[in-house]
């Protein structure tokens, strides 16, 4: 076609379109805005990596292009003979270095899979609990390009009665058949909690409390945390600590010395506390595992200035969780991931409420099968029943 010139490119491409999309990020050509914020480093023919490990890491993966400063030559003489060129200065190119994750393709796949469906924000996080190493990081709707698994800033709901149960159990203050009430409303301060729908189980075990979720038994434990004794254990679990996975990553967020309003809310997983979704997924394996260490996924270069393992907790501890966590998805609000492939699945459901509106919540599932700890999230989801357990059971299922 005269006149008309055909360009070769190689494009880096992810396994599909929503492969760990926003962890790994794009690459594309170099725009305006990078190479004015960066003069002199670009040329406009390269190309970049926008967003998650390929802009975080680009200077790394890129490499550096090489330099020749030459003279032409004047070519081909009359006579037959050759001028060649002269070079004055050179530099030779240095390759880019590739940058390792410990994503496992099944699993990523299934998380991808399982928010196929799903319309709203909403992510997957999955990791192997013995190593720590992060298998799945999936965000939806489509190819999302902001990563609500590791950089969501959201409250956790229910999902936080973990942290409140493993103090009050670590203290030895309760027991998983201690009878704790569970009103329909409680007021503290002036202020009234209560459950969702209205429910009241009564004079029941703190076990039962925790499998169905009661908002008013778990802010009655608010007093005997003390002042800071949520987020001593939370940061115990990895909430709220300095930690990171090898790219960007909000640990969460827990106030100390609150108000009596304040502390009631917060052991119930409301108030100031904020997550994400990775942050309750090493809670969640730190609880599996009796002890924290730092989830990562970037194995090469090696992750550092992440703080040491954390401190263990009670073994009693440790059993008791799993016992509660057992009877969330056999007896509570989880059940339809019971009786999946797999194992036994051992989770929190949470509803999360925000903007102090009731019909304005998350929906959030964290939990555990196997050697495996998760956490979904959807935002604005509503109900965890709902939204985020079916989005668990399919990932789990397909996984399985």
């Amino acid at each position: 076609m005269p006149g008309t010139v055909f360009a070769d490119q190689t494009q880096q491409l992810a396994a599909t379109a929503t492969f760990a999309r926003a962890l790994l990020g794009t690459v594309g050509p170099v725009t305006k805005e990078r190479m004015d914020a960066s003069p002199g480093k670009y040329a406009v023919t390269d190309q970049v990596g926008f967003g998650g490990i390929q802009q975080q890491y680009d200077d790394q993966l890129r490499g550096t292009a090489g330099v020749d400063v030459v003279i032409p030559g004047l070519g081909q003489q009359a006579d037959g003979s050759t001028n060649p060129d002269r070079v004055l200065f050179k530099i030779a190119p240095v390759a880019g270095k590739p940058v390792q994750t410990s994503i496992d393709v099944a699993t990523e796949n299934a998380a991808d899979h399982a928010l196929a469906k799903e319309t709203k924000p909403a992510a997957i996080i999955a990791m192997r609990i013995s190593t720590g190493a992060v298998l799945a990081v999936a965000n939806g709707p489509g190819a999302a390009g902001y990563d609500l698994a590791l950089q969501a800033q959201v409250p956790p709901g229910s999902t936080f009665k973990t942290v409140t149960a493993t103090n009050v159990l670590e203290s030895g203050q309760e027991s998983t058949a201690s009878v704790v009430n569970c009103p329909k409303q409680l007021v503290v301060d002036g202020r009234t909690f209560m459950n969702d729908g209205g429910e009241a189980f009564g004079q029941v075990p703190l076990l039962t409390d925790y499998a169905r979720s009661c908002n008013t038994a778990f802010a009655s434990l608010a007093p005997k945390l003390g002042p800071n004794g949520l987020q001593t254990t939370a940061a115990q679990l990895g909430i709220g600590a300095k930690w990171s996975v090898g790219v960007d990553t909000f640990t969460g967020s827990v106030g100390a010395d609150g108000s009596p309003v304040d502390q009631a809310a917060a052991a119930f997983g409301q108030g100031k506390t904020l997550v994400s979704p990775v942050a309750l997924m090493s809670a969640v394996g730190a609880v599996a595992r009796g002890h924290w260490i730092a989830p990562t996924v970037i194995t090469n270069p090696p992750v550092t200035g992440n703080p040491a393992p954390g401190t263990p907790l009670k073994a009693s501890t440790v059993t008791s969780m799993k016992t509660m966590m057992r009877a969330v998805v056999t007896s509570g609000t989880a059940t339809p991931c019971n009786g999946i492939a797999g194992g036994p699945v051992y989770g929190k459901t949470g509803t999360a409420e925000y903007n102090n509106d009731p019909h304005d919540s998350h929906s959030w599932f964290i939990g555990y099968q196997g050697d495996i700890a998760f956490a979904v999230f959807v935002e604005n989801g509503g109900l965890s029943t709902t939204a985020a357990v079916p989005i668990a059971k399919t990932f789990l299922t397909t996984l399985h």
